[in-house]
């Protein structure tokens, strides 16, 4: 009988072991999936990113060309988005080139109304520099889509990002904390925990 009980346990034990094996196996492959996931959404978002980093010197050249305009701002804006790293600095980087983007669009329109005060200066206006109003619109048009395809990959990437942390925090998956390292999340505000945070409106563009 004692036999029996042995060879049952045996079994029992050997059977718990196969399970481990699977379940390890599975966890594995499910946070190389996730990592994936993450990896694959960081590189399309930093594609959309560098597009717009590389449309803006033409929209600053644009504006270059209305004279006494002072684009400092979007200049350092691109510089800092430019030298940013992946991570709450760059999203903060990234928010503030989209405010800077959007004021200098503003310039036109601005000198247009100061131009009405004189009918001189609005008739050489109009026939001087109608072709740069057009092609500044165009610019910051392309740069506001550019802008919400980052703000749709920031949200994709984050959820992941999410997605991934919560199977690393499994009980099998921290056998592989080595492994599988934390991905930092894409936004402008960063919670006690590590993840995204939602505070403030300019942080909430960059959450998921």
């Amino acid at each position: 009988m004692a036999v029996v009980w042995f060879i049952v346990g045996g079994c029992v034990l050997a059977a718990l072991i196969v399970l481990f094996v699977i379940l390890t196996v599975l966890r594995f492959n499910q946070l190389s999936m996730a990592r994936s996931l993450c990896d694959e959404a960081k590189r399309q978002l930093i594609g959309e990113i560098r597009a717009r980093h590389a449309l803006v010197p033409a929209y600053i050249g644009t504006l270059q060309q209305i004279a006494g305009q002072d684009l400092s701002r979007l200049e350092l804006a691109l510089a800092s988005a430019e030298r940013a790293p992946f991570d709450h600095r760059g999203a903060a980087a990234e928010n503030a080139l989209t405010d800077a983007v959007d004021d200098a669009a503003l310039i036109p329109a601005a000198l247009t109304e100061r131009s009405l005060t004189s009918d001189s200066a609005r008739s050489q206006r109009a026939a001087v520099n109608e072709e740069i109003d057009t092609t500044i619109q165009l610019l910051h048009g392309q740069l506001q889509v550019l802008t919400e395809r980052i703000l749709a990959g920031a949200r994709f990437y984050n959820t992941n990002v999410e997605r991934y942390h919560r199977q690393r925090a499994r009980l099998v998956s921290r056998l592989f904390g080595g492994v599988f390292k934390p991905r930092a999340p894409f936004t402008e505000a960063i919670d006690d925990d590590g993840g995204p945070g939602t505070v403030g409106p300019a942080s909430a563009r960059m959450t998921p």
